[in-house]
């Protein structure tokens, strides 16, 4: 039926397997649609092609991060089909294809009373987000969350999307903003009692310190929140917080510290699985040995981080692990390996606009 419409010139199949209508015809079906349909026919129709997206994009979410918090959804409407990913490669295909569409879809719930929908369809897609460098489209999404759990007065809610908010402006350096959201967060999460929510926003608020240079104040941040982590008997989290414990100790020069930390972390990720908790502990230990001047175990840790990072997709962390590994390969005396990979890390951070360009573009020309 899609290509009887395509070669009566109805649709146009823009890419391979995806139409649209012409601007006129889209027009016009908008039309009809308001002229014809019932509100609660269009209200229904609406509901089906949401809970498509939203149970279609969580599948997706918990392939590319197993260890997140799942968000409990009830059973699509009937006539539903979501599609089925079955690994992780699939649904990042699957996210990458349906950005825009899926940033369309919270814009829509958000508009028509499906603020559920709006907010949970909002954390399903934070991850892909941030792996792929789409900070503004995140910035966005957690502005439409916050609104729409705001609308609903469900606290839970509120904390989950202030965090993801807030996550969105601290790598966009918007730290006066992030921080209130923060706040926010954490009182509403103490409301719900939830100890879980509590020490997510915890280690957001050590990552913010992190990035305003407060390293102690973050490190504090990251205690705390190994310690939610445990009371509330996640082992996946505490592992992701202990990483965090053994980077900022790094940040502070307690670079021993950092290995038995970090070590620690990373047989817990190994042994639950966990790639993406592995790829940044595996990150930090580079780090540590680096400044220990253990320059051959720094750079077999960063190529163990590079490997996972390019097979999970996230591109900010593998530029940041390749600009570190070109700062091992500098001290080595090798500047021909630090400028290889200085130039790939400048190639992605290019790509993503991110202002950390600047930089490795200083370290090339000091070549």
């Amino acid at each position: 039926m899609l290509a009887q419409l395509a070669r009566a010139s109805l649709l146009v199949e823009h890419s391979p397997g995806r139409y649209a209508f012409h601007d006129l015809l889209r027009a016009y079906a908008t039309d009809l649609a308001h002229a014809v349909d019932p509100d609660q026919q269009r209200h229904a129709a609406t509901h089906r092609m949401l809970d498509h997206y939203l149970h279609t994009a969580h599948t997706a979410d918990r392939l590319l991060y197993p260890a997140r918090d799942p968000i409990t959804l009830i059973t699509p409407q009937p006539g539903v089909t979501p599609e089925n990913p079955t690994d992780y490669q699939q649904a990042l295909a699957w996210f990458t294809t349906e950005r825009s569409v899926l940033l369309a879809a919270i814009d829509q719930a958000a508009a028509t009373g499906f603020d559920t929908h709006a907010w949970r369809l909002a954390l399903t897609i934070w991850i892909f987000l941030d792996t792929r460098g789409h900070w503004h489209d995140w910035a966005a999404v957690g502005r439409a969350a916050v609104a729409a759990a705001d609308r609903l007065a469900d606290q839970l809610a509120q904390a989950r999307v202030r965090r993801l908010l807030a996550d969105a402006y601290t790598r966009l350096g918007r730290f006066d903003e992030a921080h209130p959201q923060l706040s926010q967060a954490l009182d509403l999460a103490i409301q719900t009692g939830n100890q879980a929510v509590q020490a997510h926003i915890q280690s957001s608020l050590g990552y913010l310190w992190e990035r305003w240079c407060d390293y102690r104040r973050a490190l504090d941040h990251a205690q705390q929140a190994f310690d939610l982590y445990q009371s509330s008997g996640n082992q996946n989290w505490q592992a992701e917080a202990l990483s965090q414990v053994g980077w900022y100790h790094a940040l502070l020069g307690e670079y021993q510290q950092t290995l038995i930390v970090c070590q620690q972390a990373l047989t817990m990720h190994q042994g639950l699985g966990n790639r993406y908790g592995q790829t940044t502990t595996w990150n930090s230990l580079g780090y540590a040995h680096h400044h220990l001047g253990h320059h051959a175990q720094a750079i077999t840790c960063y190529q163990n981080a590079l490997i996972l990072f390019r097979d999970l997709g996230d591109r900010y962390l593998e530029a940041d692990t390749l600009t570190r590994l070109g700062d091992t390969h500098h001290a080595t005396g090798d500047p021909y390996g630090a400028r290889n990979v200085w130039r790939q890390a400048l190639t992605i951070l290019d790509d993503l606009n991110h202002p950390g360009a600047d930089q490795v573009r200083t370290k090339l020309a000091a070549l």
